[in-house]
């Protein structure tokens, strides 16, 4: 997920707040808010976690994410996009588990 994704999902989770609410929500200037909704730089790793509680995502994943949007076309690029498919497949299992319970229980999950 990107900068511009997470603030798009804040924002969207805030009833379309304006990005200068947006800002004083991550405890940036509006200007920061700005810049990186016009893809003029990533969003911190802090106010990536304070998107991810925000939006209930997972906060390891996001700060994952942003540093590989962070690190795109550098010598570390390559070991961040590791990290995250490596991320993604540990977290696999979990989720098959968790439809399998869904199932078991005669339910089923909203997006499958």
């Amino acid at each position: 997920m990107t900068t511009i994704d997470l603030l798009e999902r804040l924002k969207a989770a805030h009833g379309g707040a304006s990005y200068y609410k947006i800002a004083q929500i991550l405890g940036v200037k509006s200007q920061t808010v700005y810049h990186w909704k016009n893809g003029h730089g990533t969003m911190s790793d802090e106010a990536g976690i304070k998107v991810a509680e925000a939006l209930g995502l997972d906060p390891v994943k996001v700060v994952v994410d942003l540093h590989i949007e962070r690190e795109e076309g550098n010598v570390t690029s390559p070991v961040w996009k590791a990290l995250g498919r490596r991320l993604e497949m540990a977290a696999m299992p979990a989720v098959a588990a968790f439809v399998g319970y869904l199932a078991s229980a005669g339910l089923q999950h909203p997006l499958i």
